[in-house]
Formats: C-alpha cells, structure tokens, sequence
C-alpha cells in the first residue's frame, strides 16, 4: 500500500479575465501496488476506498505525484465572481440596428 498526501496553494490562471486564481490543493489517496498484469476480482475493483496500481520493476514516484495532482486541478478554473472580459465597462447594451428603426416608414 501506498498513502499519498499532497497539499498546498497552486496558482492557475482564470478561464475568464486570465489572472492568478489560488487553488487549495489537497490530495490524500491510497494506492494498492500490484504486480502488472494481475488478475483483480470484480469485488476489488468496486472498493472505492482503494485505487489499483499496477506496477512492473520501478515505480518512478516523481510522475505519481504530478500525475495525482494534475487528476486534482479543476478543468476550468475561474474566479468565483468574475464576469466577461470588459463587461463591466460595457455600460448600455448596443444596439447596431436602433438607427434602421428610427427611418421605417419615412419618405425617401
């Protein structure tokens, strides 16, 4: 068995206005080690309190690692009040037709 525990503060940058979004990061799995190629019952397969993972000579712990906090991060992450880009200087909402609808019905 393996206990894997990672936390910390990870800057990533918002999907909206692109600026630094501090993500918690905190990673707490247990990973069973098995031997590549073995064969695991259906029962152990269901068990959600453990994760399988196959193993042939070396285990190289540095890809682990990133490879569980990369499975962490969100897919898109964002502030949590943080509207479109420029919408807040926006003001009115624009309207490119408004001056056709002020000649319908006029004269030439």
């Amino acid at each position: 068995m393996l206990h894997l525990e990672v936390s910390g503060v990870i800057p990533l940058a918002c999907q909206r206005c692109l600026n630094a979004v501090p993500h918690e990061l905190d990673v707490d799995s247990l990973l069973e080690l098995v031997p590549e190629g073995a064969d695991l019952s259906q029962d152990e397969l269901e068990d959600d309190t453990r994760d399988f993972l196959p193993v042939a000579r070396e285990l190289d712990v540095v890809e682990l690692v990133e490879d569980e906090i990369l499975l962490a991060l969100p897919v898109a992450p964002r502030h949590e009040k943080c509207g479109l880009p420029g919408a807040a200087d926006a003001g009115e909402r624009v309207r490119p037709f408004a001056t056709l609808a002020g000649l319908k019905g006029k004269p030439n």
